[in-house]
């Protein structure tokens, strides 16, 4: 097997009538799913639309989207995932990179419904190869900065497995997930369950208690996908039919770096019965470390490597560390890595070396092999002789009460002597500071204490949770109010 349109055909002729997709009050078997994208690529090839040219396709018909998208890999087109609502700038930048032949967008292009209407193939299906471009995705990723990466179908594949095989995926999983389907670790999640034959609950409904409950509920839901911003909607839940509903979870898949340890203790206590997963990845690699948090609940560990993935810790000449505990790059190979940065070859050159995709983070390995995120390349904070790794001021500060959300950023003097400062947000009125610069005296080195402290309205994060530590600043100049 090359490619997962082919694991869908597969499955519809195995398990036909098995729902492969809800989405909200609509759904799709697999029968219907395997004849709707042999619908869509014989539109396409009715199009004149030829190997290896590009199709962009808009997340806003979930069902519709997904159909395209192995409709695609079906033709040996390249789909390229556009998120709803997305700015004029950043779709133009997008179409002038990659050139579509075909648009596919509710208010401007094809629509979905004109070649999704027909009959699919009668005669035989021919699947892609796994070594032919499947899409391309937009991401800021490993290198900060916008980039396109390139994905193959054994690529996409090998992902599914990596997921499936590592979070306990089986045919019987009812899985939900509603993080942003044009980003990879989006469609992911829906992949793996198409791979395994399972099923896929999404929406565009923004997420909450209420609607995780309203999904185990009426889909009877089994596994949940959320992103690390999201842990503390399953926590400190007063409503006795939420969370009892919410107990019915077999997994929880956290998609995150690293989980601060208050919160961990904090999650296992409130689930016992299931299984938790911290899930660690890349746009550019797919899912590639795992931790079973409920086996193994230890802070900042990122579990061990997936199915497909070998893992190296290396120093900053690119020499593989064989030592335990000693930081350096974290460096992945296997065959879920993209195969490259659509056309940017330098900068492909710059991340990947002899088959490994040199990632933007930091990190180290234990005696019994496990892994661990220690900071983001950049990030790490030269404070005279020390250095400071913002992580590790989070942590403190998160767990003391009333801290709703935090990060710590790098502040430069004019002496250009670099300090962290922090940012807070506070759940509780009348937030007492003086007790949390006390407390934080207690718990940090006199050099990891911040400069300055201040509040905000809201911590900036990406769709996945992770810090914008860049746009602080502007959150400051917006809402935010100094403590010194």
């Amino acid at each position: 097997m090359n490619s997962i349109v082919q694991a869908v055909f597969e499955h519809s002729l195995a398990i036909p009538e098995k729902t492969a997709i809800i989405v909200d009050d609509k759904k799709i078997s697999y029968r219907e799913l395997a004849e709707k994208a042999a619908i869509f690529s014989n539109a396409l090839k009715s199009h004149s639309v030829r190997k290896g040219q590009r199709i962009a396709i808009e997340t806003r018909d979930l069902i519709a989207y997904f159909t395209a998208f192995l409709g695609c890999q079906l033709s040996n087109a390249i789909a390229v995932p556009i998120e709803e609502h997305i700015s004029s700038n950043k779709l133009q930048d997008i179409l002038k990179s990659v050139k579509p032949v075909l648009v596919f967008m509710q208010n401007d292009g094809e629509s979905y419904r004109d070649f999704l209407t027909g009959h699919g193939s009668c005669g035989k299906i021919t699947y892609p190869k796994g070594d032919a471009t499947a899409a391309i995705i937009a991401t800021t990723g490993t290198t900060g900065k916008p980039v396109l990466v390139t994905h193959t179908n054994k690529s996409i594949l090998s992902e599914a497995q990596n997921l499936s095989a590592g979070t306990g995926i089986t045919r019987d999983t009812i899985l939900f997930s509603n993080v942003p389907h044009n980003l990879a670790l989006g469609y992911r999640r829906v992949f793996a369950a198409l791979y395994m034959g399972a099923t896929a609950v999404l929406t565009h409904k923004p997420s909450s208690p209420e609607l995780f409950a309203s999904c185990i509920e009426k889909f009877h839901v089994s596994h949940l996908s959320l992103v690390y911003s999201n842990i503390n909607m399953l926590l400190d839940i007063g409503n006795p039919a939420l969370r009892e509903a919410l107990h019915r979870l077999s997994t929880i898949e956290i998609i995150a770096g690293s989980i601060a340890l208050p919160l961990i203790h904090s999650l296992c206590r409130e689930y016992p019965h299931a299984t938790l997963y911290n899930v660690y990845g890349a746009t550019e690699s797919g899912c590639i470390l795992i931790n079973n948090v409920s086996q193994n609940p230890v802070e900042n560990c990122l579990g061990k490597p997936a199915l497909h993935t070998e893992i190296s810790i290396i120093d900053e000449n690119g020499v593989r560390i064989e030592t335990p505990r000693q930081y350096g790059y974290i460096a992945v190979k296997g065959s879920m890595n993209m195969s490259g940065y659509y056309h940017k070859k330098a900068l492909t050159a710059k991340i990947m070396h002899d088959d490994y995709i040199i990632l933007n983070d930091i990190g180290y390995f234990d005696e019994d092999g496990f892994y661990y995120f220690v900071s983001r390349v950049g990030e790490i904070i030269n404070a005279g002789e020390h250095k400071v790794i913002p992580g590790d001021i989070e942590r403190v500060v998160s767990s003391y009460e009333g801290i709703a959300d935090c990060a710590c950023a790098i502040l430069t003097t004019k002496d250009s002597i670099q300090v962290p400062i922090l940012y807070i947000v506070c759940s509780v009125d009348n937030f007492d500071m003086e007790r949390l610069k006390d407390y934080l005296a207690q718990h940090l080195e006199s050099y990891k204490l911040p400069a300055k402290i201040i509040c905000l309205d809201k911590i900036p994060r990406t769709a996945t949770g992770k810090i914008l530590r860049k746009s602080l600043a502007i959150s400051e100049k917006k809402s935010g109010s100094l403590l010194k």
